[in-house]
């Protein structure tokens, strides 16, 4: 697998594309991309994304897992605009400079206006971050691609 590198040159690994971010928070986050099929977005940890110990920082990586939650909701399941009403948050290990990290996305159930999803983060499958998320779900149409 070829890893992008932070300037940007290099290749993504197969399946992945970029999401387009659209204005506000996420944006200023760097790129996030997500795979053609299974349900994954990832990001290259950058320098930006490190916190003063040298690490990635804890709000970049639940940001990337809610950010991969809502995506594979918009995708793979119809609901327009999830929005997040309840994180749950385990630190497993710590993400570098330099990792491509993947959060992996199970939705576990939808009822009529709440979904429950859970996010587990890996870099190289060693897992780094666990997250359960509770999502409202306002409208259940067809969400426009994520590309």
């Amino acid at each position: 697998m070829t890893l992008p590198c932070a300037s940007g040159a290099g290749a993504l690994p197969e399946g992945f594309a970029l999401i387009g971010a659209g204005p506000g928070f996420v944006r200023l986050c760097g790129d996030f991309y997500i795979h053609a099929e299974q349900p994954i977005v990832a990001a290259l940890i950058a320098p930006e994304h490190l916190n003063p110990f040298g690490i990635a920082h804890g709000g970049m990586l639940v940001t990337l897992a809610d950010s991969a939650m809502n995506a594979v909701l918009r995708r793979d399941f119809g609901i327009l605009r999830p929005v997040t009403v309840g994180l749950s948050v385990d630190f497993l290990g710590t993400v570098r400079q330099g990792d491509w990290a993947q959060a992996s996305v199970t939705l576990h159930k939808t009822g009529k206006r709440i979904a429950n999803a859970s996010c587990m983060v890996t870099v190289a499958d060693r897992p780094v971050l666990r997250v359960s998320g509770v999502f409202m779900m306002p409208e259940r149409e067809q969400a426009p691609p994520c590309t």
